[in-house]
Order: structure tokens, then C-alpha cells, then sequence
């Protein structure tokens, strides 16, 4: 029996989303740097596991838009919430419940699973994350809370078993064998300005853009 289910892949820029995903997939299809809004557009990643096949939406993080890019960044971000049966909420380990965690638990249904993950455990201690978990969990009740390290693919599957739960029946939407819907063009255009966002960070604006 076939099983789909799409989860979106939300919260604040840098707190590890596209990493993430990159884990969840066992290879990059999301770019990663240390600049917030490095994600500008949804990146479909597709797991085919067993009968379940899982499409998450890595989506650009949710800030308060000093321009068009940045309006459009968070509409594609906002845009998803609403097309998924399951929301990860990503965190990081340590934080504190703000404007953009408060936006995303109220804009989640109260019938769709909410999965908070926390990030980045690899830097901090039991005592950071106990405290997340009690900060977030006072604003809202999750479906599970998952602690990871999504660079050092800690906990990642976890994720999946929490995720697999909420999987309906349903034939899949994309062959078992790929990844990403993402054509190559625009996968080897995203790694290059990757590259150009790590190596050349003195030089040029956050703003670049490879065609």
C-alpha cells in the first residue's frame, strides 16, 4: 500500500532548515551559508522510504521583509503552512519563543501536526534544550519535539518516524528514484551562488543572483 505525505520545513533564517533537509535526503539539494535568506524559493525534497514516499518544502525563513525579495521570501514561506499535512517548526537550541515562532503556531490548524524540532544540538547541553522545550511547549502543544543535529545527522530519523505516522494513503507523486523535482539548471545555478556567497562575502552584496 503507497503512502504520501508532505511536510513543510519552517522558522527563522539560520536555523539549520535547508541542512536539514540535505540530512532528511542523504545528499544536497539545498544550498547552506552562514548568510540569513540564503533560501529564496520552496526546494522540494523527496524521500521514498518503503510504501511511504515523504515531499518536504524547505522554505525561505521567516523575517520581517526590508524588500521585495524579502516580501516575496516570506509569502512562499507563509504560502506552504497551508499546503502540507505536517509542519516542522525548526528551531535552535537555546532560543527563545519570538514574533516569528508566535506567527508560524498560530497559522498552523490545530489539526495538523506540528513537529518542533530543535537544532544544533551538537553546541549546546541538556540543560539549553530542556529549557527550549519548556519555553515552546508553554505556547503551544506539539505533536512530538525532536532534538537533532542536522549537520551531524543527529536524531534526523526521528524525524521520519514521527513524520510517517501522519502519512495517508495515497499513490505517489514522483518516481522513486529522485530527490528533488528541481531541474539541473537550476540545482548547478543555486551550488554557484552558494560559492559565491562563501568566498566572496567582503565583496559583493548579499543580493546575487546566477542565470
Amino acid at each position: 500500500m503507497q503512502k504520501t505525505l508532505f511536510a513543510a520545513i519552517v522558522g527563522r533564517p539560520n536555523t539549520g532548515k535547508s541542512t536539514l533537509l540535505n540530512a532528511i535526503l542523504g545528499q544536497k539539494v539545498a544550498i547552506v551559508s552562514s548568510k540569513p535568506q540564503t533560501t529564496r524559493t520552496r526546494i522540494t525534497g523527496i524521500l521514498t522510504k518503503e510504501e511511504t514516499q515523504f515531499i518536504f518544502l524547505d522554505t525561505p525563513g521567516i523575517h520581517r521583509p526590508q524588500d521585495k525579495l524579502g516580501s516575496y521570501m516570506v509569502k512562499e514561506a507563509n504560502g506552504a503552512i497551508g499546503d502540507v499535512d505536517a509542519v516542522l517548526l525548526v528551531v535552535q537550541s537555546g532560543d527563545r519563543v519570538g514574533e516569528v515562532e508566535k506567527s508560524i503556531m498560530k497559522k498552523v490548524d490545530e489539526d495538523t501536526p506540528l513537529i518542533l524540532v530543535i537544532n544544533k544540538t551538537d553546541i549546546s547541553n541538556a540543560a539549553q534544550i530542556a529549557e527550549t522545550i519548556v519555553r515552546f511547549s508553554a505556547e503551544r502543544e506539539f505533536s512530538a519535539v525532536v532534538p537533532i543535529s542536522a549537520k551531524n545527522n543527529e536524531g534526523v530519523e526521528f524525524i521520519i518516524e514521527e513524520l510517517d505516522k501522519y502519512a495517508c494513503e495515497s499513490p505517489w507523486f514522483f518516481p522513486d528514484d529522485i530527490v528533488t523535482d528541481q531541474p539541473e539548471r537550476a540545482i548547478a545555478a543555486e551550488i554557484i551562488r552558494e560559492k559565491m556567497l562563501r568566498l566572496l562575502a567582503e565583496e559583493i552584496p548579499h543580493g546575487v543572483a546566477v542565470v
